[in-house]
């Protein structure tokens, strides 16, 4: 099976969803694209958002304390969006063209 790897994926559905998404709502979707589970894989997640945000390729818009829901009780919550930055790197990588994710960027994971 062929599929984006990690990072891209994060940045491509932030693209999609120009609101943003709660980092939740990202380890929920990559978690099921993938077919991992486990607080292992949702702290990995969590991880791979705070380095695109250190990159200053996504921004924080939101965050609340997680009332034991999803990552634990009183952890903090954030929202993230693409930025213009990240955006143009998308287009600058070939992960994205012209409006269209690039197929020839995808990683074969078998």
């Amino acid at each position: 099976m062929s599929k984006l790897h990690t990072k891209g994926l994060i940045l491509a559905m932030l693209d999609q969803n120009r609101e943003g998404l709660w980092d939740y709502e990202v380890a929920q979707q990559v978690l099921a694209e993938y077919g991992y589970s486990g607080a292992y894989w949702r702290a990995e997640i969590r991880a791979t958002l705070t380095d695109l945000f250190s990159g200053a390729l996504i921004e924080e818009t939101d965050c609340q304390l997680d009332q034991g829901e999803f990552f634990g009780k009183d952890k903090v919550l954030v929202k993230f969006r693409l930025t213009k930055f990240g955006q143009k790197r998308m287009l600058e990588t070939g992960l994205k063209d012209s409006g269209e994710y690039n197929r020839q960027s995808r990683c074969n994971y078998e």
